[in-house]
């Protein structure tokens, strides 16, 4: 039984030398991009897609940002008139909510800054230590990271809550009634309650920073260290605290930042209330553009914590840079 071949009429065949050109020139768009271009050529057509997004997400609105920052900007429906550095100029006179957002970001900073940078240094120490029941406190204070701040919000706001919450339940229950509070709803108790929640939630990515840097000292140099006497506290101020300053340092940087551009936790909770008792700054700044319309004024307030992150990156940069240099001269 005989069978007859049909050929694919999109089949070259390879015999016949034009056929052999047609398939030369069949190049790809990667091989025509990449074809003959130097490595700094390939390296910008690797990276623009990334790049453009960028411009586009990121470089742009921040420069409208900056240039509102001169201006009257009250929306995008008008036109935008150039007042110099007047909105600067009133920043810096004293306005009065500012002042007291300023305050209240100044306290959330201390215990963002010191007190979760301690505490998550002196957690992570411990759990370095194998501890028992490690698996568990490990547990407890990563929980926070995979689980969504609008979720820890709604968890936190029924505990805090004045009737059935769990604190003022507790209280109650062991005969301590006259202490249940309106934690959200006290003036003096509100910005110190929220303050607990971003210690919890933030927490456990410091220990994880931390627990990094522990891991990278040499089991050698505690050894030694224990043989020439170094124990407990010695061991802690002599040895691993030196030797954990990037980690510190980086953890610090961190902190700075998230104390600067508070926010999520502040206004879902509170939106700045009761009065302006919980009010930091990058709330107000929001209250000022998306409340009040007054996107010029809010856009020179975040321009000046742009400035001071910037300033804080440099910074650290030079830091990081002066410790590497000092670790390559050992």
């Amino acid at each position: 039984m005989s069978s007859t071949r049909v050929e694919d009429p999109r089949v070259l065949a390879l015999d016949d030398p034009e056929n052999v050109t047609a398939l030369r020139k069949r190049t790809t768009l990667k091989e025509r991009l990449w074809t003959g271009r130097s490595s700094a050529g390939k390296f910008w057509v690797a990276i623009s897609p990334a790049l453009i997004l960028y411009l586009v997400f990121t470089v742009y609105p921040m420069g409208q940002v900056v240039v509102a920052s001169f201006t009257d900007a009250r929306g995008f429906n008008r036109a935008w008139e150039f007042l110099g550095l007047d909105n600067f100029v009133r920043i810096f006179s004293g306005d009065p909510v500012l002042m007291e957002a300023v305050g209240n970001t100044a306290i959330y900073g201390f215990f963002k800054i010191v007190v979760q940078t301690v505490l998550a240094f002196l957690f992570a120490v411990l759990l370095h230590r194998q501890l028992r029941l490690g698996n568990i406190y490990r547990a407890i204070f990563f929980a926070p990271m995979v689980i969504s701040p609008v979720a820890i919000v709604f968890v936190w706001s029924f505990m805090y809550d004045p009737t059935t919450g769990t604190f003022n339940t507790i209280l109650r229950s062991l005969g301590l009634g006259g202490l249940a509070q309106d934690w959200l709803g006290n003036y003096d108790l509100a910005l110190y309650s929220v303050i607990l929640v971003d210690l919890w939630s933030g927490l456990g990515f410091n220990i994880v920073i931390f627990l990094a840097g522990l891991s990278t000292i040499p089991g050698e140099i505690l050894e030694a260290a224990k043989v020439d006497g170094a124990r407990g506290w010695k061991a802690l101020r002599f040895i691993t605290l030196p030797l954990m300053i990037p980690s510190i340092g980086l953890v610090l940087v961190l902190s700075i930042n998230g104390a600067l551009r508070a926010f999520d936790t502040v206004y879902l909770m509170t939106r700045g209330g009761p009065g302006n008792s919980t009010q930091l700054y990058m709330t107000q700044v929001f209250q000022e553009g998306m409340v009040n319309n007054n996107f010029g004024y809010a856009s020179a307030m975040a321009v000046l914590v742009i400035i001071v992150l910037i300033a804080i990156a440099a910074v650290q940069n030079r830091l990081n840079n002066r410790i590497a240099a000092e670790e390559e001269g050992r």
